[in-house]
C-alpha cells in the first residue's frame, strides 16, 4: 500500500496516526517549513483499513495499492 500525504492541506492534527491500528509506526508528525504536519514513517505496517482516510478532515491522504 502507498501513502500519499497532501502537505500543503495536512494541518498535523495527527487524527490519522490516533485512527491507524498501526499508528505510530506508520505515521509521524513533524515540522516542515515551519508547518506541523503528518508524515509517512514506514507504509510497510499499513493494513490498508483507510481509517486514516475516513478521519482526515482536510481530505489530505490518498491509499493507493
Amino acid at each position: 500500500m502507498k501513502i500519499y500525504i497532501d502537505e500543503e492541506k495536512c494541518t498535523g492534527c495527527g487524527a490519522c496516526k490516533a485512527a491507524c491500528p498501526k499508528g505510530p509506526r506508520v505515521y509521524s508528525i513533524e515540522k516542515k517549513n515551519g508547518k506541523k504536519v503528518c508524515v509517512v514513517k514506514d507504509a510497510s505496517y499499513c493494513l490498508g483499513c483507510r481509517m486514516c482516510t475516513t478521519v482526515c478532515m482536510e481530505d489530505a491522504i490518498t491509499l493507493v495499492n
